[in-house]
């Protein structure tokens, strides 16, 4: 496998032990056992744990961008948030930077600058055609959906 496929692969192989165990619940040893490589080959990827979660964030940030077509009403507003802005993957990830941040600054600040902030920005836009106006703030209702599922975790 060449290096840049089996660091892509050790990536993709983290989210899912991110998402479901924290940044602290997840351990070295086990990306080791889901990636199929071994100790010193993620280790010659990436240094240290909080690296690791830099890339994994880099990456699924890249695949999560927004594409907010023109929207038909309010319901279809709330859909495309509901299934791509508020999916289960980003609350989850919003849970693991609001509350274990601290542990990963680099990754943590990518995730405001290059997820919550570009969604907000596009939301505000989407929101200030649905109104005719130039600069709409986001919903409350937004945030509010946001707090509540982040609540369940």
């Amino acid at each position: 496998m060449p290096q840049r496929s089996k660091k892509g692969h050790i990536v993709r192989s983290a989210l899912p032990l991110f998402l479901e165990h924290g940044f602290k619940g997840t351990s070295i040893d086990m990306v080791v056992k889901v990636s199929g490589v071994s100790k010193p080959t993620v280790y010659n990827h990436f240094p240290d744990k909080a690296s690791l979660m830099l890339a994994v964030l880099a990456d699924w940030v890249d695949s999560n961008q927004p594409a907010i077509e023109p929207l038909r009403d309010r319901r279809a507003f709330e859909e495309l948030v509901e299934r791509s802005w508020l999916s289960n993957a980003a609350v989850r990830l919003y849970a693991i930077v609001i509350g274990e941040g601290f542990r990963f600054p680099d990754a943590r600040r990518l995730f405001w600058e290059r997820f919550d902030a570009l969604w907000r920005k596009a939301l505000r836009h989407a929101a200030a055609q649905a109104d005719g106006s130039n600069d709409a703030p986001v919903d409350p209702y937004l945030d509010q959906q946001l707090v509540q599922r982040l609540r369940v975790l």
